[in-house]
């Protein structure tokens, strides 16, 4: 497999500069995120800084690991180790020839990258808030209420569980949910059983620590559903990172009343944990919009929550 350092280059505006492959080169004329091989013996931010020095005149002051990524191509398999690049010196130029621009992130084509980039596509595009549905909030009535504040309060990405209904009770009111998410440009995520929310079809899942463990590698046949997941150490950070799920979920940070039992993690060891995993990782637990600046410096993506959100 080719081991590939990938720098996401952000300016001050939050575009991302990218560059146009050589028509010669594997997946020749489509844009990608600049880097390159990482030679044997090489560490992959040293690549990273060679690589973008060589080819776009940019000198690499602070590298931050962003997720991994892994892809089949029907030739040659591709790693690539992505670092987000918000401090460097030097005025970006082709190097090489090749076209540049930079772009906002909203902007990104998914068409016009290589398939291994779709996958930092995704991730870029997440929200900093990630707010729960849960039966806590109240019976189906009170849920699709709560899921319909939500939308209208403009958040874009939503988890949907109810692990207190039978199978038939959380299918009919999850494809409400989805329904009522897909008219208004929201992406829900089902927490449930793999098996149960692909019945309904799906595009974006939840999983439970307990399935992310079982399934391993598993996920590879899942194209175009995107997936999410609960953890709450190292190990399964690193399962979930494995299994190629979009961004990962850990808690409990601080107390609260949906982890009663569970020694919280703190906001020391959520950066240690955050930081040892290449994934978007979203704090839960005790924390809410209003806390966000300080999760986003303890090594969080994002915030998640239930009753923080919306009430």
């Amino acid at each position: 497999m080719l081991k590939v350092a990938v720098g996401v280059i952000k300016n001050q505006y939050n575009e991302v500069l990218i560059s146009k492959r050589s028509k010669k080169a594997h997946q020749g004329g489509l844009w990608e995120f600049p880097g390159g091989k990482v030679e044997e013996g090489e560490k992959t931010e040293d690549a990273l800084k060679r690589e973008l020095l060589e080819e776009l005149n940019i000198e690499v002051l602070t590298a931050v690991p962003f997720i991994q990524v892994k892809h089949d191509y029907n030739d040659i398999g591709v790693l690539l180790e992505v670092y987000l690049v918000e401090s460097f010196q030097g005025k970006s130029c082709g190097m090489e020839g090749q076209p540049i621009k930079w772009l906002a992130i909203d902007s990104l084509d998914k068409s016009s990258f290589p398939a291994a980039n779709k996958a930092i596509i995704d991730a870029l595009n997440l929200p900093r808030y990630y707010p729960i549905v849960d039966e806590s909030i109240g019976g189906e009535e009170e849920m699709l209420s709560h899921l319909k504040t939500l939308i209208s309060g403009g958040y874009t990405m939503i988890q949907w569980r109810a692990k207190s209904l039978n199978k038939s009770g959380f299918k009919h009111l999850a494809e409400q949910a989805m329904a009522l998410c897909k008219r208004n440009n929201v992406r829900l995520f089902i927490n449930s059983s793999m098996t149960d929310a692909l019945e309904m079809n799906a595009e974006a899942i939840h999983l439970s620590v307990n399935e992310v463990l079982a399934m391993k590698n598993k996920a590879s046949s899942l194209e175009g559903v995107l997936l999410a997941a609960s953890c709450h150490n190292e190990q399964e950070l690193k399962a979930a990172k494995e299994l190629g799920v979009l961004f990962a979920v850990l808690s409990p940070v601080c107390a609260t009343q949906t982890h009663i039992g569970m020694k919280p993690l703190g906001w020391s060891q959520f950066k240690s944990l955050s930081e040892a995993v290449p994934l978007p990782v979203f704090a839960l637990g005790g924390v809410g919009p209003e806390t966000l600046d300080k999760a986003l410096s303890n090594g969080a993506y994002g915030v998640a929550g239930i009753r923080a959100f919306g009430r």
